[in-house]
């Protein structure tokens, strides 16, 4: 296979998709990178990658810069899997799970990088950890990352307990109290908000764990994610 070949079915792929060369100038950038990251390819091209990303791994690590970590550790094996915070072209940020392929092409090496934005993923972990804290729940927090470090379903260390459609059974009252704790508000803040006592605003959050067979705030927020209320 020529190694247009080769890029462009990585390219055609639906996950978005940007091929850096042994520069680290990118040399590929598909359409749905486009859609993601707002640069459309001809402004990409032949940029220096890092300088286009400027992605950190977390608030203080600066990851995309000349010295790539990525270019040193896929020298020493063929798949690289991190996640990525990072800012589109309009200044909006979102991280991103960045998968490495790294092929060597008629005696040059190649970074194919394949990315999916898990910025969802990513600020339910954020809320239920917060959550975690408020309840005072310490030596567990909640990862949404499989065995193999992909980003996926968040789950605590145990596992939830909720009914299949019991959801269905909540209120509009009581699905509005489930949105504002995902915004991390307490009972006393949830009361203000909804202008009704703490007491009637405690009442709802157990109204709501009873229903859901749940038996804490952070498991009935996560139960509304991955039933999409949220």
């Amino acid at each position: 296979m020529h190694n247009g070949d080769y890029f462009d079915t990585l390219c055609s792929t639906g996950d978005a998709v940007f091929i850096v060369d042994e520069s680290r100038h990118i040399i590929r950038w598909n359409k749905t990178a486009e859609a993601i990251l707002k640069y459309s390819e001809p402004e990409v091209l032949n940029r220096k990658c890092y300088q286009v990303f400027l992605g950190k791994t977390s608030a203080d690590t600066v990851h995309c810069k000349p010295d790539c970590r990525v270019r040193r550790k896929v020298e020493k094996s063929a798949q690289k899997n991190f996640d990525l915070k990072t800012w589109t072209k309009d200044g909006k940020g979102l991280w991103l799970n960045v998968s490495v392929i790294s092929p060597v092409l008629d005696g040059q090496r190649y970074i194919a990088h394949i990315l999916r934005d898990i910025s969802r993923e990513k600020k339910m972990e954020s809320v239920l950890n917060r959550l975690l804290e408020d309840l005072g729940i310490r030596g567990q927090t909640w990862d949404c990352s499989d065995s193999e470090g992909r980003v996926g379903a968040c789950a605590p260390d145990n596992a939830l307990k909720a009914k299949s459609g019991a959801t269905d059974t909540l209120s509009e009252r009581e699905k509005e109290v489930l949105l504002l704790l995902a915004e991390g508000l307490d009972a006393k803040s949830l009361a203000q908000k909804l202008n009704i006592s703490q007491y009637t605003a405690r009442n709802h959050i157990q109204n709501i764990l009873v229903k859901l067979d749940l038996h804490s705030k952070a498991q009935a927020v996560s139960y509304a994610f991955k039933k999409g209320l949220l």
